[in-house]
């Protein structure tokens, strides 16, 4: 069966360079079995806190349009979504932003920890790897159950991607008590583990790689939906990897993989 890429970013979001034409004329490309626009929102971002805001209302009306035009068929699900950056202080703002809209997956993930953002470095100073990681690992559980209204744990890995150590792998020995936390948690709520496939390419001079005790421990917990993401900022890396971590899926005890409609799990096997 086609793979669905639960991950993708557009021209709605700041650091794209994709559009939602162009995504979705690459799934036909691919055909795909489906693809949900996730774009950006970020409030109150540490550097610039309307940066990651865009119009909910005008990105499902050019979802809608661009579908109609490219699949009238329906031959690939097009599917409406959002990656929503939660930060404690955030949440409110956060719910707020999205009432009113109805989507088809929801998207949490943590890409300011303490306000700052990995990606620049700075979050990395005057720290080792375990308190770096593990702080981000705390901040991803603690805001997942407050905030609730989710579908998907988006790269729970991020932190890694930027780091400078020479432990660049968010490895379950190492975090056991933070990592249950969080796969426990998603277990009991019927909520999906991403694995984002854009976190296993090149960063910093490392290639990261997913620690199938992450997943295996999650299944074990009663988990059951796992996704396949590729975080796509540009439609040439829509379901990048996916033939590789599907298998890896597969080994580690999930038969099938899943996608969102209308927020409601749906299986399909790769």
């Amino acid at each position: 069966m086609p793979f669905f890429d639960t991950h993708t970013h557009s021209e709605f979001s700041p650091d794209s360079k994709a559009t939602v034409e162009g995504l979705l004329l690459r799934a036909r490309e691919c055909c795909a079995g489906g693809i949900a626009i996730t774009d950006h929102l970020d409030l109150d971002a540490p550097r610039n806190p309307g940066l990651f805001e865009f119009s909910i209302a005008e990105q499902q009306r050019k979802i809608e349009e661009k579908a109609r035009q490219i699949f009238p068929g329906g031959e690939c699900k097009v599917l409406k979504g959002i990656e929503i950056g939660l930060q404690p202080e955030s949440i409110p703002h956060s719910r707020d932003f999205i009432s009113g809209f109805s989507f088809d997956q929801i998207t949490a993930s943590i890409h300011f920890v303490d306000g700052e953002d990995p990606y620049y470095g700075n979050y990395y100073e005057g720290k080792d790897f375990r308190h770096s990681y593990g702080r981000a690992l705390e901040l991803i559980y603690q805001t997942a159950r407050e905030f609730g209204d989710f579908d998907i744990i988006g790269h729970f890995d991020y932190v890694a991607r930027y780091a400078p150590y020479k432990v660049r792998d968010i490895r379950y020995a190492d975090f056991p008590d933070e990592l249950d936390a969080i796969l426990r948690f998603l277990a009991q709520e019927g909520k999906a583990l991403e694995i984002n496939t854009k976190t296993y390419d090149t960063h910093v001079d490392h290639l990261q790689t997913l620690d199938t005790n992450i997943l295996k421990r999650f299944r074990e917990l009663g988990g059951e939906f796992v996704t396949l993401g590729s975080d796509s900022h540009s439609a040439d890396r829509l379901m990048d990897k996916f033939g590789k971590f599907a298998a890896v899926c597969i080994e580690c005890g999930f038969p099938y993989l899943t996608y969102f409609e209308k927020r409601k799990p749906q299986l399909y096997r790769p």
